[in-house]
């Protein structure tokens, strides 16, 4: 069993995004799970070789995914595959996601 409590998860902010970051280095290699709610533009990103998965907890995206566009609304999962290229923005004022992805540097997080 593995139980990360919010006092051990990591706050993090940067213009666009407000969020917690939670590290479970014993699943799957290590992995990182995101709570967020994004104000702006994610920003482009090439990820490694696991996929990231987006569930929207409320509002509304637009993804680019390797040159495809969708759009994401509450409840919707959304895939970026390995080695995949991708950006994402709120469709209105804001949306907020969980986020599960590979195991993160924190000291290398966008400022």
């Amino acid at each position: 069993m593995v139980k990360v409590p919010k006092n051990q998860a990591k706050p993090y902010s940067r213009p666009g995004l407000d969020g917690y970051y939670y590290q479970l280095p014993n699943v799957n290699d290590g992995t990182t799970i995101l709570f967020a709610t994004f104000t702006g533009e994610h920003g482009e990103r090439t990820i490694g070789n696991r996929s990231r998965i987006y569930f929207i907890r409320k509002g509304k995206a637009k993804f680019e995914i390797n040159k495809e566009i969708t759009e994401a609304t509450e409840e919707d999962i959304v895939v970026v595959p390995a080695f995949g290229t991708y950006n994402f923005w709120p469709i209105g004022e804001s949306v907020d996601v969980w986020v599960v992805m590979e195991y993160l540097d924190f000291d290398k997080l966008p400022k």
